[in-house]
């Protein structure tokens, strides 16, 4: 139940969050000409900004598709969606979706760091061919989880507002019932399961393809990420 609204609304804003980020980086460094500065020598500033349009991105996509998705799956009526409902928990969804998305870009590169630090932290089962970095079902799978455990509360936020069983509470009242009730990670294990599942495997597809297309095409592979 929800599927057809997920499944189209997950093709877009993963094009989405991909163009709005990369289209982001794009600008700052080839037209604006900015430089690259790691914010406490550990985090280039520029993932972070890219991080945040592709964020804004998928946002734009996901809010009305998310909201019929949950509306299904909780058997709400679809009679009046199609109004101003159908963009309830903008707000918590924009500011879920800016830290999600940026979250992950911000482990994926923090990722690089120690796979080609020289401490060894990271277990040699995980790490590519090269050894410079994660193979790709543990980029995927890891880096998206790491995202999602950030954010999960204010995810948990985005889904009662849209559901419409909440509409006549804010996300700051919200917040503390869901601290008080203890519900702040309500569905982290099945969520992360799914994440486990879907970035891991489509991280895997992702870079078969890019790395065929780059190729076949005569560019250079430089591989984007992938989130769900």
């Amino acid at each position: 139940r929800g599927g057809l609204p997920l499944f189209i609304g997950g093709s877009l804003m993963r094009s989405a969050q991909f163009g709005f980020s990369g289209q982001a980086r794009t600008i700052m460094k080839d037209r604006w000409g900015w430089k690259e500065y790691k914010l406490g020598g550990i985090i280039e500033y520029q993932v972070l900004l890219a991080g945040l349009a592709g964020g804004v991105g998928r946002a734009l996509v996901e809010i009305p598709t998310d909201v019929l998705k949950i509306r299904r799956q909780v058997e709400q009526p679809l009679s009046k969606l199609f109004s101003k409902s159908l963009f309830d928990g903008t707000g918590v969804t924009m500011i879920r979706n800016i830290f999600l998305f940026t979250g992950f870009v911000f482990y994926i590169d923090l990722s690089k760091q120690l796979c080609q630090s020289t401490t060894n932290v990271v277990p040699s089962f995980l790490l590519n061919d090269a050894g410079d970095g994660l193979t790709p079902f543990a980029k995927g799978a890891i880096c998206a989880n790491m995202a999602w455990l950030t954010i999960w509360p204010i995810d948990v936020i985005k889904t009662q507002r849209q559901s419409g069983l909440y509409l006549m509470a804010g996300g700051h009242n919200l917040w503390k019932e869901n601290i008080q009730n203890g519900r702040m990670f309500r569905g982290i294990v099945p969520g992360l399961l799914r994440s486990t599942i879907s970035n891991g495997s489509s991280m895997v597809v992702y870079e078969k393809v890019h790395t065929y297309l780059s190729q076949l095409m005569g560019t250079t592979n430089n591989t984007n990420t992938k989130i769900n």
